[in-house]
């Protein structure tokens, strides 16, 4: 009668052990980017509701040396529009809002309003340009929403809508206005009453500016390394609004993770819909993916100081996290490794190994390299190590003399750089596929 109570306390033995060993996996890649200096903030990951990893790395803030934690409070940008698109897939299903509804419905002399629909927006194939053909251009004194839409129309679309796809922070800006006109409340408000306050979201708002909190990062430009680390400006929270104006902490996107998966929020018929591609991999707030042959859903948040990403496999019930207060680090590549330890796939370990150069050997290398016309890529020699900047910086690991690892986070490429007859550098090459490419020194 006791081998039933053996076998199912073997069983759960076993899968307490695998859990600790995935847990200890996760944390090792979340350490070693660290001490990388390519982690600075929060992970939190969890899978069908096991808590497997949830703990901070490095500072929020470096002079004060208070750590990151599960309590900091982050900026998380653009991770906000998945709420955005959940509040209006919300009024959707309360029939104050249709998919198929045109601009021109709200805003009478939009241009092209009668072909831009509320779909158009979630998904940014409306076509609506976040760039100002002429910043010269005054507008008559008006409120904030009058001149922002006066302001829009005044730009040329970047193409028809539902011709093509462009990422629209306008777009989105638009959806919270529309929102505001739907339900007769701020867009705040509307996101308190119909996600914050349902979910149980109690640490996310708005005005971060304005936070006064033991747990708010201090956001930076860079890893955050030593007491003089630079604190990037804080934008006010009316310039992204619905398109990247809430703080939030890791345990309150969990809270929004859950609140997805019961349904509770919208219907899992809607949620579905959310989650399929209108063009390229984009549908309404999501991006999705497949990772390790599961389909995820995710969206990643950029903005002065900060970074965010949010990684959801809805079916698998996995929730990946991870906010950062140090601006210049990739967080989507991790998403990918973390979730391969997960379901035990194979993963490229981020490059560490490196010997030590003098730093007059590391200063011969410094200087600019076109990497094409009008793109360059800057080389510096920074605290005994050798640092390469195009749209990000990343460390470049010594293997020998003139020879180089560059680890970007998604693959490895190895650098070599040439020299003259009288031993000066003059060119660094890497192989791009098949093909080699050669940035000639031009500073």
């Amino acid at each position: 009668m006791k081998k039933p109570y053996f076998l199912s306390a073997l069983i759960f033995f076993s899968l307490s052990v695998d859990a600790q060993s995935t847990s200890k996996k996760l944390e090792h890649l979340m350490n070693t980017y660290y001490k990388l200096r390519k982690f600075n903030g929060t992970v939190f990951i969890t899978q069908k509701g096991k808590v497997l990893l949830e703990k901070g790395f490095g500072y929020q803030n470096i002079k004060s040396k208070v750590p990151n934690g599960p309590q900091t409070i982050y900026q998380i940008a653009s991770v906000t529009k998945p709420f955005t698109s959940t509040l209006t897939l919300k009024l959707v299903e309360m029939n104050k809002l249709q998919l198929t509804d045109r601009i021109s419905k709200f805003y009478p002399n939009f241009p092209k309003g009668d072909s831009i629909t509320v779909r158009h927006l979630l998904s940014h194939t409306s076509g609506i340009s976040d760039h100002d053909a002429d910043t010269t251009k005054k507008f008559r004194q008006a409120t904030e929403e009058e001149t922002f839409i006066e302001k829009v129309k005044s730009r040329t679309p970047d193409f028809s809508p539902g011709t093509d796809w462009r990422y629209s922070n306008s777009g989105y800006i638009m959806l919270g206005y529309i929102i505001q006109k739907v339900t007769q409340m701020s867009y705040y408000d509307a996101i308190r009453k119909y996600i914050f306050k349902p979910a149980g979201m109690r640490q996310s708002a708005f005005d971060f500016a304005a936070l006064n909190s033991p747990y708010k990062a201090t956001g930076y430009w860079v890893f955050p390394e030593n007491d003089d680390a630079e604190p990037a400006k804080l934008i006010n929270y009316d310039a992204p609004k619905a398109a990247g104006a809430i703080y939030s902490t890791v345990g309150d996107l969990y809270k929004f993770h859950k609140a997805l998966q019961s349904g509770s929020l919208v219907s899992h018929k809607l949620l579905k819909e959310a989650y399929t591609p209108v063009m390229l991999n984009y549908g309404y707030g999501w991006i999705a993916e497949q990772a390790t042959n599961k389909k995820m859903v995710s969206h990643s948040g950029d903005i002065w100081g900060f970074k965010a990403e949010f990684a959801r496999l809805p079916e698998d019930d996995v929730c990946i996290i991870m906010l950062s207060n140090a601006e210049d680090l990739d967080l989507h590549s991790i998403t990918f490794k973390l979730i391969s330890i997960l379901f035990n796939q194979p993963y490229q370990f981020p490059a560490q190994n490196k010997i030590q150069l003098d730093d007059a050997t590391l200063n011969s290398y410094a200087g600019k390299y076109e990497l094409r016309p009008g793109e360059l890529i800057e080389v510096r020699a920074d605290n005994h190590r050798l640092m390469a900047t195009t749209g990000t910086t990343q460390e470049m690991y010594a293997q020998q003399k003139d020879l180089f690892l560059l680890d970007n986070g998604r693959d490895k490429r190895t650098v070599t750089f040439e020299r003259d007859g009288a031993g000066n550098v003059i060119s660094l090459s890497f192989m791009n596929g098949d093909q080699k490419m050669t940035c000639k020194k031009v500073k």
